[in-house]
């Protein structure tokens, strides 16, 4: 948005004062070359709505029709503070346009963040949440909760087919009901396909729903190459000890390599959560390698569940009490 020149004598005009507010937002969204379209699911009483920061619109699926492929296009994502002003959504939503941002306006916090997307209460669940299909995209800020009252299998909370999109900041809250929590199709985030997407202090998952099966936070793929997680908290809640944070499934399901950078693993095992066998799970001759940086596994007994899984893995660290590197033991 190219910021607008005020004019006018002594006065101002309710014009002015619009354009002053919209070079704030210019100045405070990078001043991004495209549009920038306001979201306030929370918002009552809003007539005309046209996006604007005076008439948000009140649905993200409205605010999402009036961006632009490829043209740097903002939606920002305005919470209340309270789940009341969640953007609820009642069928899968695919963003599809590349170069196209969501940005919350909320806390900032990196668990349970309000500015969020949820389901439409009392809607029956549908297996893929929130797809993102475009390229260049930056996700900031946002929550998406894929917990239903009503679950069903093969939950997927977000699906990046896309690359090169970047999430900071942002919780990606798969398995929030139980009956997805049960199904080994389940999954918090899936990525497939294009690849070289960045996830920068993330939160991936939920503690607060039990799992129970061999499910996974975190698939990769389709050869989806070079994807980075840094500075990232994967909370898990089980009773067994199948459930995992990784899982590629299928041979050449990876490609060149999938970094994890000082991040986190803590599955919650002094909350009654039960020690999972292993992070990983991988097929063999995947077509790349997981590498950990300075990770640490609480209440998970190894990086691998197998021989197969562990010579495709490769870790970074220091050394603790117990030998290895990276898992959390309690001081001798």
């Amino acid at each position: 948005m190219a910021l607008a020149t005020i004019t006018g004598g002594g006065t101002f005009t309710r014009q002015n004062i619009v354009d002053i507010n919209n070079n704030f937002t210019a100045l405070t969204t990078g001043s991004t070359t495209g549009n920038t379209i306001w979201c306030s699911p929370g918002a009552t009483g809003v007539q005309n709505q046209d996006g604007s920061q005076e008439r948000p619109y009140t649905s993200l699926s409205t605010a999402y029709s009036a961006t632009r492929n490829g043209q740097n296009d903002v939606v920002m994502l305005v919470g209340d503070g309270t789940t009341s002003a969640s953007a609820r959504l009642s069928a899968n939503f695919t963003w599809s346009n590349s170069a196209t941002h969501l940005i919350g306006v909320s806390s900032g916090v990196n668990i349970s963040n309000r500015s969020r997307i949820a389901p439409t209460s009392g809607v029956t669940a549908f297996a893929n949440f929130f797809t993102v299909s475009g390229s260049g995209c930056l996700f900031q800020n946002i929550q998406w909760f894929d917990g239903f009252s009503t679950g069903t299998t093969a939950q997927i909370c977000l699906t990046v087919t896309g690359g090169r999109n970047m999430f900071q900041d942002c919780h990606i809250a798969g398995m929030g009901d139980a009956e997805s929590a049960a199904d080994a199709g389940s999954r918090s985030l899936k990525i497939t396909t294009t690849g070289e997407n960045m996830f920068v202090n993330c939160t991936i998952g939920v503690d607060t729903v039990t799992r129970t099966a061999a499910n996974a936070s975190v698939e990769f793929a389709t050869a989806c190459p070079r994807n980075q997680f840094i500075n990232c908290l994967f909370p898990f809640m089980t009773s067994a000890s199948t459930p995992l944070g990784i899982k590629v499934g299928a041979a050449a399901g990876s490609d060149r390599f999938q970094l994890f950078k000082d991040c986190l693993f803590i599955n919650a095992i002094k909350s009654t959560s039960t020690t999972m066998s292993g992070l990983a799970t991988l097929a063999a001759s995947i077509g790349g390698l997981l590498l950990f940086k300075e990770c640490t596994l609480v209440g998970i007994t190894e990086f691998g569940t197998d021989a197969t899984s562990l010579a495709q893995i490769y870790v970074d660290g220091g050394t603790v009490t117990a030998a290895t590197s990276g898992i959390a033991v309690n001081p001798s």
